[in-house]
């Protein structure tokens, strides 16, 4: 399966200008630094594009879903709100392989990890099929081993993109859910640790935490670089120092970036991309 590590091409919402202008400038500018090719999607209709758009799981292999959330239902607004990513990718020319049964799924629930994909729970509650065949129907989509997650359901998203990233060599890394419920990170940790060889947390020494320190999970990476989000508080160093412990392979290529104007949307740089290797 395609990783983030093998992704030259980043991909985002024309909106993303309108609706979060400064954390656009400094992608822009960050990837333009490490030569990064960018592109703007056609006819989108909100900014988190890494949940409408295709999953990759290898060169041109694009696999597609539907996209229907329950936090985009009830209201003419919402429903205006949702794109289509299948159709996107048929203005793209790109060809979109869909799943033999309809699979309800948010691209941000879908983290790659080699052979493997890590979703919370929550895709099951999502698709009306019994939970076997759901998980089944996952794998043979995308061609890898499912991991599921508990879904903490005041989090109503339930996105793993906010809560664990793959780092490379069977390892993965976890926010600070501690400081929301650590009872439940220890599940996530119990989860992971079965099927990952290291799992890490990412860990705060302040005496205030910040509202948003969840949100350094949700970065941007591509094979040349790796974008953290920034928010001006003690947590960006910190954060900093601990990914790049981790990820040593990114030495010299790991840059933090302002994302204050997106963040308040309540996402950041990995909801407001789609990575794909060209």
């Amino acid at each position: 399966m395609i990783t983030d590590f093998q992704c030259n091409t980043v991909y985002f919402s024309a909106l993303l200008q309108e609706r979060a202008p400064v954390t656009c400038a400094n992608l822009i500018t960050a990837l333009d630094k490490h030569t990064v090719e960018h592109r703007l999607l056609p006819n989108t209709n909100d900014v988190w594009c890494r949940d409408y758009m295709p999953v990759q799981v290898a060169a041109g292999d694009f696999r597609g879903f539907t996209y229907d959330p329950d936090y985009l239902q009830g209201t003419e607004e919402y429903l205006a709100s949702r794109t289509d990513g299948n159709k996107v990718c048929r203005e793209m020319g790109l060809e979109v392989k869909m799943p033999s049964r309809s699979l309800v799924i948010d691209g941000g629930n879908v983290i790659r990890c080699d052979d493997k994909v890590i979703m919370v729970e929550k895709v099951f509650i999502e698709n009306p099929y019994p939970l076997a065949e759901t998980a089944k129907a996952i794998e043979e989509h995308f061609n890898a081993e499912l991991i599921v997650l508990p879904w903490n359901r005041p989090e109503y998203l339930g996105h793993a993109d906010g809560l664990v990233r793959y780092i490379g060599d069977g390892r993965v890394l976890l926010t600070n859910y501690d400081r929301f419920n650590k009872g439940f990170t220890s599940k996530v940790m119990c989860v992971l640790q079965q099927h990952f060889s290291e799992v890490y947390k990412l860990e705060y020494d302040v005496q205030k935490q910040h509202v948003h320190n969840w949100a350094y999970i949700n970065w941007l990476q591509t094979d040349k670089v790796l974008l953290l989000p920034s928010f001006g508080c003690p947590e960006d160093e910190q954060a900093f120092e601990q990914i790049a412990s981790l990820m040593p392979m990114y030495e010299g290529r790991i840059e933090m970036v302002g994302a204050n104007d997106l963040i308040r949307h309540e996402g950041c740089l990995n909801c407001a991309s789609w990575t794909v290797m060209g």
